[in-house]
């Protein structure tokens, strides 16, 4: 696919509400010691259907943490979050704009200081918002990035150091993407994708195919780009199992694939053929292991809502189970929508154990004192990472999410017990990573 020349962009409306919102980077004051590591919490707040992304930037990360609002990177739209996957030498972040096709870079200068060094504006490639973008995007390295277009079917590659656009195919004339013109479905025309991953060095990502009113016919299509060539593998999965945008990992460096909360609403009020389900991929294949399919119902006593697969430590996975309480809440006319209420527990299992595996609840989860949640619970949204901790070495994070003002962040490396590493950050907590 040709497209069109682009080339970065002067930055726009950055607000660092502790430099009096100027948009001069001249003005922009020192906001980490540039010699200690540093850290990137990204949080929403949100004020009815508004949202306003922050981006708090620390050289510590524990209980003692501050998240002041007035010293975050604020910026008014509910944006993206990415870091590169391996070496990070300018100390950057991106976020990806919802009302804009753009993606902005931040760097952190040897000075400390925070600096919007370049963005690039994807909107003479696609129409997708430069958050959708992000969120199905791997930082590869310094000089290259793919971002899957699921709405165009085509993945874009750039160098997300420079901002701008490579050519994938220098046989043709002009700038080519990688097209996915060949996994096009006609009678599918609605598509989605979230939170891409890799497999060494490999793009990996999953693309769900819906009818024209997004009722789920459980189609799944694979899509694997090499860095090294930007060669492209493609595959459909043969199970019917769909909305598997999320991934888990084993020790092996097996990718799994499960659904969420819209399968196992629908699964549950028997609107859809197909239950709760997790699909995988073999590291170093080129297509879905069609040996396996696991129903995750299997993983509750009582067929309660079930939903994700998130890496843990060493084969274990996390997910999330619904509570009695939660259960009961629902009826007829619940959509998804309403099952983002903090009526959820996070669970690990045994991602190699397949139909024998069980489910065990996480402990150590506490209620925040103003939130309205039940013990422990959560909302139907999973988040977590995993970086090099200064004090505590390699960890897994988790998300707590319950609703209200307030998040909390959760070293989730002990897959029976976690332990909190704060419970004071504003917003909705969207990313936690180590940029130095």
């Amino acid at each position: 696919m040709k497209l069109k020349t682009l080339f970065p962009c002067l930055a726009a409306s950055l607000v660092l509400a502790g430099c009096g919102g100027s948009d001069s980077d001249n003005d922009i004051n020192r906001v980490v010691d540039p010699n200690g590591p540093i850290y990137l919490v990204k949080s929403t707040e949100w004020k009815g259907e508004e949202g306003t992304s922050l981006h708090f930037l620390s050289n510590t990360l524990d209980q003692n943490t501050e998240f002041n609002r007035d010293t975050a990177l604020a910026i008014p739209e509910y944006t993206g979050i990415a870091i590169p996957e391996g070496a990070n030498p300018d100390t950057a972040f991106y976020a990806g704009m919802y009302n804009e096709s753009v993606l902005r870079r931040y760097v952190i200068t040897d000075q400390g200081e925070l600096e919007l060094a370049n963005e690039l504006d994807f909107s003479g490639v696609t129409p997708q918002s430069g958050r959708n973008l992000l969120r199905a995007t791997k930082i590869m390295s310094p000089t290259l990035g793919y971002a899957l277009d699921f709405s165009g079917l085509q993945v874009i590659a750039f160098n997300p150091t420079d901002m701008t656009l490579i050519d994938t195919d220098p046989s043709k004339e002009g700038i080519t993407s990688i097209s996915l013109a060949a996994i096009e479905e006609e009678n599918l025309p609605n598509r989605w994708s979230v939170f891409a991953t890799t497999d060494g060095d490999r793009f990996v990502a999953t693309i769900g195919f819906y009818e024209q009113d997004w009722t789920n016919p459980g189609v799944t299509k694979l899509v694997i780009v090499d860095s090294a060539d930007h060669s492209l593998a493609v595959d459909t999965s043969s199970h019917t199992c769909s909305a598997v945008s999320g991934s888990a990992k084993d020790s092996a460096g097996n990718l799994y694939f499960a659904s969420y909360d819209d399968v196992a609403l629908d699964h549950f009020r028997d609107n859809i053929d197909f239950s709760p389900c997790m699909i995988r991929l073999l590291t170093g294949e080129n297509e879905f292991d069609d040996s396996f399919m696991m129903d995750l119902t299997g993983l509750t006593d009582d067929d309660r809502l079930i939903m994700g697969a998130v890496t843990g430590t060493g084969d274990i996975a996390y997910n999330l189970i619904m509570n009695e309480a939660g259960q009961a809440l629902i009826t007829d006319s619940t959509r998804v929508s309403a099952l983002r209420v903090p009526v959820w527990e996070y669970h690990s299992f045994d991602l190699t154990a397949g139909v024998n595996a069980t489910a065990t609840k996480v402990e150590g989860i506490v209620s925040i004192a103003e939130s309205p949640a039940v013990p422990a619970g959560t909302i139907s949204r999973i988040l977590n990472g995993s970086f090099e901790h200064h004090e505590h070495g390699m960890i897994t994070w988790m998300s707590h999410l319950e609703g209200g003002p307030i998040s909390s962040i959760y070293n989730a490396t002990n897959p029976t017990t976690w332990t909190l590493i704060s419970n004071t950050v504003p917003g909705q907590l969207e990313f936690v990573g180590r940029l130095k």
